[in-house]
């Protein structure tokens, strides 16, 4: 964890449940009754084993889809030389991460494209890579611009979005620590003042909700192994107020905890209904679990929340009905920091040291490099509670449909450019990226008619992916050798097809193939190209009984925008 005095912890950004209504409950919502997983007899379900180690001191890890392993590391000193971020290769060493002047920030220097002190670091469902930057190693206010969140391709260190935000959102002592996304809404913590920070990516609208409220604020004293103060030299302690932060699975409740608890919840549609003014929104807070003093913590589909203790150096789980067990104890875990599952079910957890730290242990430093990463692979249950799977920020299936909206249209036009100036002069469309320019070579039948069935003779000579406010993409194709100017298919002039996002295309395309349709190609589906190659990222067409065209897509890889995009492309919300 990071300290005020010198460390404060990580920035969350967390997906939004803008709709439904407002159950107001009573703020006696039980606590769980106390159950200390290290009385006698209490035995850990799984141990851990050594994934990395670090001449830096790590708070955080994250793991893309392909299993690649990233780790944050906090600069806890204006002396401490770290690349802030770094890539676990396959023989163990530690690259910096994207690398240039993003790990080179110097005392001095305003940190605006640096990375100054990266609290923590995740990975949601779209496989990219976010990092939470406080802006300063210590108490001293970050330069304009410096604190702010990072979202990277972790394939190739893309800058993908930089999100900063305004006094009225960090006003002066505010310190952005930890991070949750749920589709197109992001949650973050501020450790330093507290509040929880709400920010919607579609409308780009961003709230401060229970900004210096009791349920923020922390209340009791942070310890250590063994039960030890955390305290410096000259007696003072560590304040740290709204840090921990979790998402249920369906983006319906929002979980925080300060580092020696209470943990506590709130609806989501509670924290973004501006109706609701602080007082009224204090009244839905429910006080959920006592704890000891924490590092960290993750949630599972299942529901359960694990915690990284820090006084008894282990990882610990409340299970849904309230029960507290034990998942692993070991002695290297000092200072247990963020929890991260996985998608392959394996838990990591960064021994960060900090209750080491000088200004921790009455000014001794008694930190002792390398430090750990451990892991484990989560068993099926502990006992009789069941173990979920990582929560991704992604709702879960309905049970009722795979099927989440329309995610573009295409169509093809006589003159590329002049389309695009036209649908941004007269809608204010975004032009995201061109895929097929004018100056590369065209796309032939003979490469894509397999995919599209665009008919022989025929080329692709530009084609474009636009933003249209918060609605649908378009996609529009310049083609040399049109069959018909009637709207018909890709070949023809007009709306040619709409996509569907799926989360099982062959799923789906059995489902529309029962119901009438027919998929073109017997080989779907197809993995991308140009901009939006990426593992887990295809597509598969499809005919109605009248002739429409649908494009069926998954995407599980980041896309690659052009230079100076200035917005992302939509995707429907799930669920």
């Amino acid at each position: 964890m990071r300290m005020l005095n010198d460390v404060t912890r990580r920035a969350a950004f967390t997906g939004l449940a803008l709709a439904g209504s407002i159950v107001p409950v009573a703020r006696s919502f039980a606590r769980s009754r106390k159950i200390s997983p290290h009385d006698e007899g209490a035995s850990p379900a799984g141990s851990l084993t050594v994934a990395a180690r670090s001449p830096w001191q790590v708070n955080a890890a994250a793991v893309t889809p392909g299993g690649v392993l990233f780790l944050g590391l906090p600069r806890f000193s204006r002396e401490a030389q770290t690349p802030s971020l770094v890539r676990v290769e396959d023989d163990g060493s530690l690259t910096p991460f994207p690398g240039g002047t993003w790990g080179a920030w110097k005392p001095g220097e305003d940190g605006r494209d640096a990375f100054v002190m990266v609290n923590t670091i995740h990975i949601f469902h779209d496989g990219t890579l976010w990092a939470v930057d406080q802006g300063t190693p210590d108490e001293s206010e970050p330069a304009p611009g410096a604190q702010k969140l990072v979202r990277l391709d972790p394939r190739t260190g893309s800058l993908l979005a930089v999100l900063r935000f305004g006094p009225e959102i960090l006003p002066a002592g505010a310190r952005l620590n930890d991070l949750r996304i749920h589709d197109n809404m992001i949650y973050l913590t501020d450790s330093g003042l507290g509040a929880i920070i709400v920010h919607d990516l579609t409308s780009n609208r961003t709230l401060r909700r229970l900004s210096h409220s009791p349920s923020t604020r922390m209340q009791t004293t942070m310890r250590g192994s063994g039960g030890r103060e955390l305290k410096d030299a000259g007696g003072q302690r560590p304040q740290v107020h709204s840090d921990m932060i979790e998402l249920s699975a369906d983006g319906q409740w929002l979980t925080w905890s300060t580092p020696s608890g209470p943990v506590r919840r709130i609806a989501t549609a509670a924290l973004a209904d501006e109706k609701l003014d602080e007082a009224a929104l204090e009244g839905l807070v429910q006080t959920l679990h006592d704890i000891p003093t924490i590092g960290g913590t993750a949630m599972d589909t299942q529901g359960n929340l694990y915690l990284s203790d820090s006084e008894n150096r282990s990882i610990e789980i409340f299970t849904p009905g309230g029960e507290r067990v034990l998942l692993a104890r070991d002695e290297r875990l000092s200072s247990p920091d963020a929890l991260f599952i996985a998608p392959d079910r394996t838990l990591y957890v960064p021994a960060a040291q900090i209750e080491n730290l000088a200004q921790q242990h009455e000014g001794d430093d008694t930190r002792q490099p390398p430090y750990l990463v451990l892991s484990m692979p989560l068993p099926e249950a502990v006992g009789p509670h069941p173990l979920g799977d990582a929560v991704t920020g992604r709702s879960p299936e309905t049970g009722l449909s795979n099927f989440y909206g329309i995610e573009h249209v295409a169509m093809t036009v006589p003159d590329h450019d002049a389309a695009v100036r036209f649908l941004q002069e007269a809608f204010g469309a975004t032009l995201l990226y061109t895929h097929i320019k004018k100056s590369d070579p065209p796309a032939t039948a003979e490469h894509v008619s397999k995919i599209n069935a665009l008919a022989p003779g025929t080329e692709m000579i530009a084609a474009s992916q636009i933003r249209f406010a918060n609605g649908p993409n378009i996609e529009i194709f310049e083609l040399r050798g049109y069959g018909r100017e009637q709207a018909a298919g890709i070949n023809d002039m007009g709306l040619v097809h709409f996509s569907v996002i799926v989360d099982d295309i062959k799923a789906a395309a059995a489902r529309f193939e029962k119901a009438g349709g027919a998929m073109h190609s017997a080989d779907g589906p197809f993995d991308l190209g140009f901009n939006e190659v990426g593992e887990g990222n295809t597509n598969w067409f499809g005919q109605t009984p009248w002739g429409t065209w649908i494009e069926f897509m998954t995407f599980r890889s980041p896309i690659r925008y052009d230079p100076g995009a200035r917005a992302e492309r939509w995707f429907p919300a799930r669920g």
